[in-house]
């Protein structure tokens, strides 16, 4: 291949990347109403007949976001899970906290994430639904690991994941969010141990 198709390739790859990234940004922003294929044509410098090209129309587009999200998500709960040196319960934990970080980070720290949550259900449950899903296998495959974890791994791994969703929503910063999930996965974590040596 040469060099003029393979930077064409590459160009069309940065364009991609930048029309996504951009409307992620329009849509924290502005939110996902006043966000318009035109905006993000314009913000991400890219002609309007090439974002058209990529993505039909702005629910394609808002797919594609949740997508990149979903992604990047799952990269900072198995990047957690893969920390060599720490034990498996700090690991856990950091997993949980790695994936609502992000979570603070992408969207709740907008003023618009309400509407954007709303959107998310809605247009792209799907996609998070499969994350929710792929990420309870991750935290369940590191229990199987633990004796003491492993005879319930998936059990635990979903008390521990959905546990701390519903936790993470009702901290009001990213802070006060990690503090609560540490307590919890910590005391989570220890009572399983507790019942597990009873038996």
């Amino acid at each position: 291949m040469s060099n003029v198709l393979k930077n064409t390739g590459n160009d069309e790859n940065v364009r991609y990347k930048r029309a996504i990234r951009t409307a992620e940004e329009l849509f924290k922003k502005v939110g996902f109403r006043a966000v318009t294929m035109e905006l993000v044509a314009r913000e991400a410098n890219v002609a309007k007949a090439t974002l058209y090209s990529y993505f039909k129309n702005k629910d394609e587009l808002f797919l594609a976001v949740c997508a990149r999200m979903a992604r990047l998500l799952c990269g900072a709960v198995e990047q957690a899970l893969m920390k060599p040196d720490a034990p498996l319960d700090a690991r856990l934990a950091d997993a949980v906290i790695a994936k609502h970080r992000l979570i603070f980070v992408l969207v709740r720290g907008s003023t618009h994430a309400a509407e954007l949550f709303s959107y998310t259900h809605s247009m792209a449950g799907e996609i998070f639904a499969d994350l929710d899903l792929k990420i309870v296998e991750m935290l369940s495959a590191a229990m199987a690991q633990d004796p003491a974890l492993s005879p319930r791994a998936k059990q635990i791994a979903r008390a521990l994941y959905f546990g701390s969703g519903n936790l993470a929503n009702r901290s009001e910063t990213a802070a006060e969010m990690e503090v609560e999930l540490t307590a919890f996965a910590v005391t989570h974590l220890a009572g399983v141990r507790a019942l597990a040596g009873l038996h």
